[in-house]
């Protein structure tokens, strides 16, 4: 696996796992620390979606 992919790879599971830790703190009534961690995970999403079709790896959802 190439290095790009391999980042990507790790970047995907990072975004996953923060998902995972904001959802666990809405549950968990820490509305406050999720809108931390959700402003955050927004604007890396925003950053992938805006990268061109060229540069998104097949990994990243």
């Amino acid at each position: 696996m190439d290095p790009f992919n391999a980042s990507a790879l790790k970047l995907q599971k990072t975004l996953l796992n923060l998902r995972l830790e904001r959802d666990r703190l809405r549950r968990e009534g820490k509305d406050k620390e999720a809108d931390e961690l959700a402003a955050p995970i927004a604007r890396m999403e925003a950053a992938l979606q805006r990268l061109p079709d060229g540069m998104k790896p097949v990994t990243l959802q």
